[in-house]
C-alpha cells in the first residue's frame, strides 16, 4: 500500500504556511500541481483589492528541524546545480522560501539579487539573516518591489506608517513681548549703541521706530536702545494673529530671538540664509549630544587634514539648516531642512563646497536626513533648561517633532540604490558623524 513519506509530508505543511504567509500579506497564492524547481507563484493585490498582474516565483524548503549552519541570528542552504540553473532561466524573479515548522517562521531571499553576485553563485549557499530576512507580513513591499517590473509604479499595500517630520513644535513661547521707542533705524545703529556699553543681545526686531523684544527693555543690554515709554502685548495677540503685518513682525522676532538663544554656538550665513555651527578656536572636533541619555550624539563641527602634511586643514565641514518658522492648524513649528557649510579654516567659505555637498547627498538616505533633523532638533531645544553656569531661556521652547499616520506602507529599500561600495562611500561620507 503506498505511504506518504515525511519528506512529503513536511512538504505539504510549508507549502501550507507559506500560502497563509501570502494571504495575510493581502496577496494572492497560486500553487504549481506540477512542480519542476517552483511550488507556486505569488500575484501582488494593492490596497484597493486589485490584481496588479505582477508575479514572482516561488521554490519552498521546508525542515521540521533545523537548517544547515543554523544559529541564534543566521543560517545557510545550499541549492543544487540544476535547480540554480532552471531558476535562472525563468522569466519572473525567483524567490526562496525556507520554513522553519517547529518554529513556525519563514525567511526569504530574491535569486535573482544574489545570484548577481559571482561568488555566491558558483558556490550555490545562500545565507539568511534570520531578522532582516523574515517572510510575512512585514516584508510585503519588498516583495512587490521585487514583483513589480522596471518602469513600473510600485503598487500601494495596505498597511499604516507612522512617519516623522521636520516640523519641530514651539510649546509655548514667553508670555509678553516688549515695545518702546527708539533711535535706530538699522541693526547696525542697534550694535554701535550696545558697543558703548559692552553688553550685548540679539533678540530683537525694529519696525515703525520702535523696538520689539521677548527680553525686558528697562534693563539689560536692549535699554540703551530705548527712547520713550516700555509697553507691552500679550504674545498670543501677535501668534494667532491673522493680520499679514502682524504675522510677518512676529516671525521676524523669532527669527532674531533663536539665534540670539544660539548666538555660542551658531552662526548667521547672510548668503546662504542658513545657519550653521561655530567652529571652536583649537579647530577640534565637535560632539553635541542629544536629549535621549542612549543618544551619542553628533558631530556638528569636523576637520579634514591633508594625508601628506597632518597639521595642515584641507576643509572643515559644518552642520547647517535652513530654520523656518511656520503656523499650521493652530500651531508654531520650526521646519529644519539640514544641510552643510564647508570652510577651508572654520571661517572661510570653501570655493569646493558645492562639489562636497553634491557628494555627500549622493548617498544620503531617508535614516541619515531623519537623523540629522533629530539632531538639530536636539540642539534647538536645549536652550531651555537650566544648568549651573546658565538660566534656562524660555523665549521660544520646542516640544518634540511633529508626526503624521498615513495609510500605506513605505519601504525606502524598495526604491533606493544600494551597494556595499556606496554603503562604504556613505560611511565615510558622513564624516565621522
Amino acid at each position: 500500500m503506498p505511504r506518504r513519506t515525511d519528506n512529503q509530508k513536511t512538504g505539504s505543511q510549508a507549502e501550507a504556511f507559506v500560502a497563509k504567509a501570502v494571504a495575510d500579506m493581502g496577496f494572492l497564492w497560486h500553487a504549481r500541481h506540477e512542480d519542476y524547481g517552483i511550488d507556486g507563484e505569488i500575484e501582488i493585490v494593492d490596497r484597493n483589492g486589485e490584481v496588479t498582474g505582477s508575479m514572482v516565483c516561488v521554490q519552498i524548503k521546508g525542515t521540521a528541524n533545523r537548517f544547515s549552519g543554523e544559529t541564534e541570528d543566521l543560517f545557510s542552504y545550499t541549492i543544487k546545480a540544476e535547480n540554480a540553473t532552471y531558476w535562472e532561466r525563468s522569466s519572473l524573479p525567483v524567490l526562496l522560501v525556507c520554513v522553519s515548522l517547529a518554529r513556525q517562521q519563514a525567511w526569504w531571499k530574491c535569486l535573482d539579487d544574489v545570484f548577481a553576485d559571482p561568488r555566491v553563485r558558483s558556490r550555490r549557499t545562500i545565507v539568511f539573516d534570520k531578522s532582516a530576512d523574515r517572510f510575512g507580513p512585514a516584508g510585503a513591499n519588498a516583495i512587490a518591489a521585487v514583483a513589480t517590473p522596471p518602469g513600473v509604479p510600485l503598487p500601494m499595500l495596505s498597511g499604516e506608517e507612522t512617519l516623522t517630520t521636520n516640523l519641530l513644535l514651539v510649546e509655548r513661547f514667553a508670555p509678553l513681548i516688549y515695545s518702546a521707542p527708539t533711535f535706530c533705524e538699522e541693526r547696525a545703529d542697534a550694535w554701535s549703541l550696545m558697543d558703548s556699553t559692552g553688553r550685548y543681545e540679539g533678540g530683537f526686531m525694529l519696525s515703525g521706530g520702535r523696538i520689539f523684544s521677548f527680553s525686558p527693555l528697562d534693563a539689560g543690554a536692549l535699554a540703551v536702545l530705548v527712547s520713550g515709554a516700555i509697553t507691552s502685548d500679550l504674545v498670543d495677540d501677535w501668534a494667532n494673529s491673522e493680520d499679514f503685518e502682524v504675522r510677518n513682525r512676529f516671525v521676524r522676532l523669532l527669527n532674531s530671538t533663536l539665534r540670539a538663544m544660539h548666538h555660542e554656538e551658531l552662526e548667521w550665513h547672510r548668503d546662504k540664509k542658513v545657519l550653521f555651527y561655530r567652529a571652536n578656536p583649537e579647530l577640534t572636533p565637535t560632539r553635541v549630544r542629544g536629549r535621549s541619555p542612549r543618544s551619542r550624539g553628533r558631530t556638528f563641527f569636523s576637520v579634514y587634514r591633508s594625508r601628506d602634511e597632518i597639521n595642515k586643514v584641507r576643509y572643515c565641514r559644518h552642520y547647517a539648516a535652513d530654520l523656518r518658522f511656520r503656523y499650521w492648524e493652530g500651531c508654531w513649528y520650526l521646519e529644519i531642512n539640514p544641510t552643510y557649510h564647508f570652510t577651508i579654516d572654520g571661517k572661510r567659505d570653501s570655493l569646493f563646497e558645492p562639489e562636497y555637498i553634491s557628494k555627500v547627498k549622493r548617498f544620503e538616505r531617508n535614516r541619515a536626513v531623519l537623523a540629522l533633523v533629530t539632531a538639530w532638533a536636539d540642539l534647538l531645544s536645549s536652550r531651555r533648561e537650566s544648568t549651573l553656569l546658565r538660566p534656562g531661556d524660555e523665549r521660544i521652547v520646542f516640544g518634540k517633532l511633529a508626526t503624521v499616520t498615513v495609510d500605506a506602507v513605505i519601504d525606502e529599500k524598495a526604491w533606493t540604490v544600494s551597494s556595499n561600495d556606496s554603503e562604504r562611500d556613505a560611511t565615510t561620507l558622513e564624516m565621522g558623524a
